[in-house]
């Protein structure tokens, strides 16, 4: 039984027939395998090796073009420039005479004035440009503080004002059509900077930077008043009352002789005095060749009537501010009294001095223009009224409430005009 185990084994160790024929095909195969993969890695190299040659053929044949190309331009070049050398040598060459050295010279002198006139220029353009950039850096300053003070003066104008404050703004607002009124209605200077006096001193309590701008044009306003050179119109008023008054004194032509004559008889008796009474009925003149007239009683008062009338047609034309009217009628009060009344007398000749320094007076003096601290504070109070989220408007930009506050100033200024008629009056 033990024999027959090693048997056994021993058979199954020994292969077949048939596996051991594969086994031995098996590594001829792989050994072709790998001789063809060296054959064909041969291959590719050989074909790598060959378009690399072929490609450095390439390059190199056409470096040699490139090459043969630069050599032929810079033989043109310098067959070029030896024909300029030549060229050259041949003008120094003719360049002999004194007149070719003259002709030389004065281009030497003309390139010089030219290098110098360039030179000028190219100083002046320095300069312009030195200067441009100064006056874009001061633009670009006052840009700048203009930016802030539109923001600084948008803060404070958004300031929420008490209404003791609106109150106040509202009667400076009135004092300043006030004044403008005073002074284009009735030619009062002296009220006008009295009510721009005032409203200054109104803004000035406010205390408010949002107004320094109405205080500025008010400043304004007020100088071209103290500047203004107008007549005192009471006075001239007063002087052409008081000539008015003297009218009915002046004595004619010839009446202050007739009264001479009859003085000295007063003294004789009862007949002398009797004489005199009828004397006075009758007036005697003595006729002479530069007048022969005649004139009544009713035509002295007549006289009287056109001379008073004439002072007061001077009167209205001083009222309106009319100088040719007003020079007009004492032109023709001074020819009436010049031709009838006596000017030996000494009451004519002062209302004569009195009408003709009244005619040398201007009466129509040009009035300045107050209304821009009116318009200045307009503009104050119109942006002041806009809400908070439209404080800080773009240059140009048409606020709507301004509209508003414009329609509301003009409505309420026919008012304030209604009002000085009635308060002159009462005055």
């Amino acid at each position: 039984m033990n024999s027959e185990i090693p048997q056994i084994e021993s058979e199954a160790q020994e292969p077949p027939e048939g596996d051991a024929e594969e086994q031995r095909e098996k590594p001829r195969r792989g050994g072709a395998f790998a001789a063809s993969l060296a054959i064909l890695f041969s291959l590719v190299a050989l074909a790598g090796t060959a378009w690399m040659w072929w490609q450095d053929q390439t390059s190199r044949g056409q470096q040699d073009e490139r090459v043969f190309a630069e050599i032929a331009r810079l033989e043109s070049s310098d067959s070029a420039l030896a024909l300029k050398l030549q060229q050259l040598r041949d003008e120094l060459e003719q360049v002999t005479s004194a007149d070719d050295a003259a002709q030389l010279a004065a281009l030497e002198d003309r390139l010089a004035a030219d290098r110098g006139q360039l030179d000028r220029a190219e100083r002046a353009i320095r300069e312009q440009t030195a200067l441009a950039q100064s006056l874009q850096a001061v633009t670009d300053s006052m840009r700048e503080r203009l930016l802030a003070a539109e923001a600084a003066l948008s803060a404070v104008s958004n300031r929420p004002v008490d209404a003791g404050g609106e109150l106040d703004v509202a009667e400076v607002d009135y004092l300043l059509r006030l004044a403008n009124e005073r002074l284009q209605l009735f030619a009062d200077p002296e009220a006008a900077d009295q009510a721009l006096s005032v409203a200054d001193q109104h803004l000035a309590a406010l205390d408010n930077p949002a107004y320094y701008g109405v205080r500025q044009e008010i400043t304004a306003a007020r100088q071209a008043l103290a500047a203004l050179d107008i007549p005192d119109y009471l006075e001239v008023a007063a002087e052409l009352d008081a000539a008015q008054s003297a009218i009915p004194g002046l004595p004619f032509r010839g009446e202050t002789e007739a009264l001479d004559a009859a003085a000295p008889a007063a003294e004789d008796g009862w007949w002398a005095k009797l004489k005199g009474v009828f004397a006075r009925l009758v007036t005697v003149r003595r006729s002479a060749d530069e007048a022969d007239v005649r004139i009544s009683l009713q035509d002295k008062d007549y006289v009287r009537q056109r001379v008073w009338l004439q002072l007061e047609i001077a009167h209205l034309a001083l009222m309106r501010r009319d100088q040719a009217s007003f020079r007009g009628a004492l032109g023709r009060v001074q020819e009436s009294v010049d031709a009838w009344f006596d000017p030996e007398d000494s009451r004519v000749q002062s209302v004569a001095g009195q009408l003709s320094d009244l005619a040398d007076l201007s009466i129509a003096a040009e009035l300045p223009d107050i209304t821009a601290p009116w318009s200045r504070l307009r503009g104050v109070r119109a942006v002041s009224s806009t809400p908070a989220a439209a404080a800080a408007p773009a240059p140009g930009d048409a606020l709507p409430e301004n509209d508003a506050a414009a329609e509301s100033d003009d409505s309420a200024e026919p008012d304030a005009a209604e009002e000085g008629p009635d308060q002159e009056g009462a005055g």
